[in-house]
C-alpha cells in the first residue's frame, strides 16, 4: 500500500468491519422479533438485495469525473443544489450511525461491564481514540482495519462454535417460515438496510490505485459480511431459541457468558469484549471520517481534519439525547434499519439513472 492509497485488503477490511459490527449490538434480537424462527431468511433476502447498493455507487462514480468520490460525482450529476441536498442526506446517515452506535455500545459497557462508571465518562473514553483515528484519515483506518480483521473474524468463529458446543436446541428453526411467509419477505425487503453501511465504498473507491480493484473489494465485503450475518443469526437461534432470543438485548454477549469448554475455560467474555471494543472503535472512526469528509466536500474544504473535533463534540451531545438504552435501540431499528435502504440503495441508483440519461443526451 503506497501513501495516500489503499489496497483491496485495506478497503475490504474497512467495509467488512463497518458492516458486521452491528452483530455485537441488538441486531439478532431485532431480527428475531420480526421473523421468529425465520429471522435468518430475512438476513438472506437482505444479502441478495445488497448488490444494488454497490451497483448504484459504482454507476454514480463512473458518471463523474475521473477521481471523483460519491459526493463530488453526485454534485456533478445533479448540480449544486439538488446534489448537495443528496450529499447532506449522506452526511446525516453516517453521523446518525456514529452517535447512535456510540450510545448503544456505551450502554452495554455501563450496564454489563462497568456499572459504577458514569455513562458520559464511558462515551468520552470511546470518543477520544475514535477522534484521533478519524483525524489521520482513511489510510490510517485502512491499516488498522487490516491489522485487526483476522482477530475479529477469528473471535466470531470461536464464539459461535463455543456457543453451539455449550448449548444447542434441536428444531430451533421450526416452523420454517416463522412469523409467516408474507411478513418474512416484506421484512426482508425493508431490512435490506442491514447492508446500508456499504455506502462507505463511495469514499474508498477514489482512494484505490486501480479501478479494476473496485469490484473485488465490493464482493469481498458483501460475501464475508453476508456469511457472518447468516452464521450469527442461525447460531443465535440454536443457542437461544425464539422467543427467548427476542428478549435478550445483546445475544452475542450472552453467548460469550455461557461458553464452557471444560473446568478450566469458563467466563471468557472479557477476552471477546476486548475484540468488540476494537471493532466498535474502528466502526465509529469510519463513521466520523465519512461524516467529516462529506461535510468538507460540500463546504469545499481542502481537508476533513478541521471538522473532526467539532463533529466529535456534537456526536457526544447528540448521543446523550435518547432518554434510555431502549430509546437508542428504537432509533437504530426504526430509523437506520427501516429507512437506511432509501439512502444507501435508492439515492445512488436514482443518481446513476440521471447521470446515464444526461450522458446519452450529450452524445445525441
Amino acid at each position: 500500500m503506497r501513501q495516500h492509497h489503499i489496497g483491496v485488503r485495506e478497503a475490504s477490511s474497512i467495509g467488512i468491519l463497518f458492516i458486521i459490527t452491528k452483530i455485537f449490538l441488538p441486531f439478532p434480537r431485532s431480527m428475531a422479533e420480526l421473523g421468529g424462527t425465520a429471522a435468518w431468511i430475512i438476513v438472506l433476502i437482505s444479502a441478495l438485495l445488497s448488490p444494488l447498493s454497490w451497483w448504484g455507487i459504482r454507476g454514480v462514480i463512473s458518471n463523474g469525473r475521473k477521481g471523483s468520490s460519491l459526493i463530488t460525482a453526485t454534485e456533478e450529476i445533479l448540480g449544486p443544489y439538488l446534489g448537495n441536498l443528496i450529499n447532506l442526506a449522506y452526511f446525516f446517515f453516517f453521523f446518525l450511525i456514529t452517535f447512535i452506535v456510540l450510545r448503544e455500545f456505551s450502554e452495554i459497557l455501563a450496564t454489563d461491564i462497568l456499572p459504577r462508571t458514569p455513562l458520559n465518562v464511558t462515551m468520552l473514553s470511546l470518543l477520544i481514540p475514535i477522534s484521533f483515528v478519524a483525524f489521520y484519515g482513511i489510510e490510517t483506518i485502512g491499516r488498522i482495519s487490516w491489522f485487526f480483521i483476522g482477530l475479529v473474524l477469528a473471535s466470531i468463529v470461536v464464539l459461535l462454535l463455543g456457543g453451539l458446543y455449550t448449548h444447542t436446541e434441536p428444531n430451533a428453526l421450526a416452523p420454517f417460515w416463522g412469523t409467516g411467509k408474507s411478513r418474512v419477505f416484506q421484512m426482508g425487503l425493508v431490512k435490506s438496510s442491514l447492508f446500508s453501511e456499504l455506502l462507505v465504498l463511495g469514499y474508498l473507491m477514489p482512494k484505490m490505485r486501480k479501478e479494476t480493484e473496485w469490484a473485488r473489494t465490493a464482493w469481498w465485503c458483501l460475501t464475508i459480511s453476508s456469511f457472518v450475518f447468516l452464521c450469527v443469526m442461525i447460531v443465535s437461534l440454536y443457542v437461544f431459541p425464539y422467543p427467548t432470543l427476542s428478549r435478550i438485548n445483546t445475544p452475542l454477549f450472552e453467548i460469550s457468558r455461557i461458553i464452557n469448554f471444560g473446568r478450566w475455560i469458563q467466563r471468557v467474555e472479557v477476552l471477546f469484549l476486548v475484540v468488540w471494543l476494537l471493532c466498535t472503535v474502528i466502526k465509529l472512526a469510519i463513521g466520523l471520517y465519512c461524516s467529516s469528509s462529506t461535510l468538507a466536500q460540500i463546504l469545499r474544504l481542502p481537508t476533513h481534519q478541521p471538522l473532526i473535533f467539532p463533529l466529535s463534540i456534537l456526536a457526544f451531545s447528540l448521543s446523550l439525547t435518547p432518554k434510555s438504552e431502549m430509546t437508542a435501540i428504537a432509533w437504530d431499528t426504526e430509523l437506520l434499519r427501516k429507512y437506511g435502504a432509501i439512502i444507501s440503495i435508492c439515492l445512488p441508483i436514482l443518481t446513476w439513472i440521471v447521470g446515464e440519461v444526461r450522458n446519452r443526451r450529450r452524445k445525441t
